[in-house]
């Protein structure tokens, strides 16, 4: 993020496995991360609806993680 100065916005295209990966990713100024495994995972495993239930999963798991840390949204989560 500081070499871009606010320049551009930031994508996480890497390591994402969970939704404590993507509070982390925000945490740290990314405007968003891919989910390729996660995503390809939940496909293999049950189609369409596999892929609906990875993505339920890491939206727990970014809760959860939110919740831990004592944040309410995204906006409050910082470096």
């Amino acid at each position: 993020m500081a070499a871009v100065d606010g320049a551009c916005q930031v994508l996480i295209d890497s390591g994402v496995r969970s939704g404590a990966d993507l509070a982390a990713a925000r945490a740290l100024g990314a405007s968003a991360a891919m989910i390729g495994r996660p995503y390809l995972y939940g496909l293999m495993a049950g189609g369409e609806q596999g892929v609906e239930r990875a993505i339920e999963v890491l939206g727990a798991e970014y809760t959860r993680t939110l919740q831990l840390l004592g944040a309410r949204t995204t906006d409050e989560l910082t470096a």
